[in-house]
C-alpha cells in the first residue's frame, strides 16, 4: 500500500478540524483527503506517510499543490505546508516533524501523530 490507510487519513482530517488547510484558490473548504507536506515523489518512501507529514486537504487543493508554481510553493512553505526534501527520506521526515503548521486562523501547531497536535510558540 503506497497511501496512508483510510483510518489514518480520517484521523488526520479530524485532527486538523475537518477543513482543508491548504486553502488554495479553488479550495472546496471541507477536507476529504490528506496531503503530504513533503511529497513522496512518484511512490517514494512509505516513511513519509507519517501523520506529522500529513495535513487535511480537499481533493482540488491536493491536486493544485502538485501543479503549483514557485510563488504558491513559497507561500505554502512559509505556512509549514510544503517541506523541501532532505538528503534522505528520514531527514525529510525529521524536517516535517520539526516544522510547525499554520492553521486557517494563523495559529501554529506541531503535528505529533494522527490524533494530536500541540501549540507551537514562536521564539522571540
Amino acid at each position: 500500500m503506497n497511501h496512508p490507510p483510510r483510518v489514518v487519513k480520517d484521523a488526520v482530517i479530524h485532527r486538523d478540524g475537518g477543513f482543508c488547510i491548504l486553502a488554495l484558490n479553488r479550495c472546496q473548504g471541507e477536507a476529504t483527503t490528506t496531503d503530504h507536506r513533503a511529497n513522496r515523489q512518484a511512490g517514494g518512501s512509505r516513511i513519509l506517510n507519517h501523520p506529522a507529514n500529513l495535513i487535511a486537504a480537499c481533493a482540488i487543493c491536493n491536486g493544485d499543490k502538485a501543479d503549483a508554481g514557485a510563488i504558491v510553493l513559497h507561500d505554502l512553505e512559509e505556512r509549514g505546508l510544503y517541506i523541501r526534501p532532505g538528503a534522505t527520506h528520514a531527514a525529510t521526515l525529521q524536517r516535517a516533524i520539526a516544522t510547525p503548521v499554520m492553521d486557517l486562523a494563523g495559529d501554529l501547531w506541531l503535528l505529533v501523530d494522527a490524533h494530536t497536535r500541540t501549540p507551537y510558540e514562536r521564539e522571540s
